[in-house]
C-alpha cells in the first residue's frame, strides 16, 4: 500500500494497477532491408515472443522492461531500425490453456480460446476516487466461432500493432519505455470502466487505438 506507479491523465492522478504487453516478430533494418530475428530464451521470452511487465513499484524484480535479441554484434552495428509487433500470431494467440508455454502462460493476459490473449493490458485506479477503475485490453476482435471456447478460423480485427524504434547504438539488450501518457492522450477515462477490443466497445476506446498505432 502506498507503493505504486502513478500517471496523470487530464489533470487526474491514476494509480497503475497493471501494465503489460506481448511483443513478437522482431526485425532489424539493415541497408534498407528487414532482417527477421529471434529473441533469446529466458524467463520472459521464447524465441518468438517477449513479455514485458511494468506495474510492480514495490518489487521491481517482478518487472521486465527490456528485450534481448539473438543477433551478433556485426549485424546490429549495421542496423538502423527495430520493428516489432505488439501482438501474437494467430495460432499462438488462440491456443488452448494447456498448450501455452512461457511466456504465454499468463492468466491475466488471456481471455478465451476464441478471443485469445490480451496483447496489451492496462488497469488504472483513480487516486481520489478508488472505486473509479479503468482498463484497456488490446485483443483480436470479430473472431468467428460458436462460443468463447471455439477456436476461430478468422478474426475481422486482428488488432496487432506494429512498433518501430530507431537503433542508434549497437545493443542487443534494448530497453523499452511504456509511454503511458502518450497512449492515454485525450482519452476520457470516465466514459466507461473497460475497453475490451475483443468485443463491442465505447467510442472513447478508439482514441487509445489511434494513440497506440500513432506511436
Amino acid at each position: 500500500e502506498g507503493c505504486a506507479w502513478e500517471v496523470t491523465v487530464d489533470k487526474d492522478l491514476w494509480k497503475i494497477n497493471y501494465l503489460a504487453f506481448y511483443l513478437s516478430q522482431p526485425e532489424v533494418k539493415v541497408e534498407g532491408r528487414w532482417v527477421p530475428l529471434n529473441f533469446v530464451n529466458n524467463d520472459w521470452q521464447s524465441d518468438k515472443v517477449a513479455f514485458l511487465q511494468f506495474h510492480h513499484a514495490c518489487d521491481k524484480k517482478l518487472n521486465n522492461n527490456h528485450i534481448l535479441l539473438d543477433a551478433n554484434e556485426a549485424l546490429l552495428s549495421r542496423a538502423t531500425e527495430l520493428r516489432l509487433t505488439m501482438g501474437l500470431n494467430f495460432d499462438e494467440n488462440h491456443s488452448l490453456p494447456v498448450e501455452q508455454t512461457p511466456p504465454l502462460d499468463k492468466p491475466t493476459m488471456y481471455q478465451s480460446v476464441n478471443a485469445g490473449h490480451n496483447f496489451f493490458r492496462v488497469e488504472l485506479q483513480n487516486t481520489r476516487e478508488p472505486d473509479a477503475i479503468w482498463s484497456f485490453l488490446l485483443a483480436s476482435g470479430g473472431c468467428n466461432g460458436e462460443n468463447a471456447e471455439t477456436k476461430p478460423s478468422d478474426c475481422a480485427f486482428p488488432n496487432r500493432v506494429t512498433v518501430k524504434l530507431p537503433m542508434a547504438q549497437n545493443v542487443s539488450d534494448l530497453s523499452l519505455l511504456a509511454k503511458l501518457q502518450q497512449i492515454l492522450f485525450r482519452v476520457d477515462l470516465k466514459a466507461v470502466t473497460e475497453c475490451n477490443m475483443a468485443g463491442s466497445h465505447d467510442k472513447s476506446c478508439e482514441k487509445v487505438m489511434k494513440n497506440l498505432t500513432g506511436r
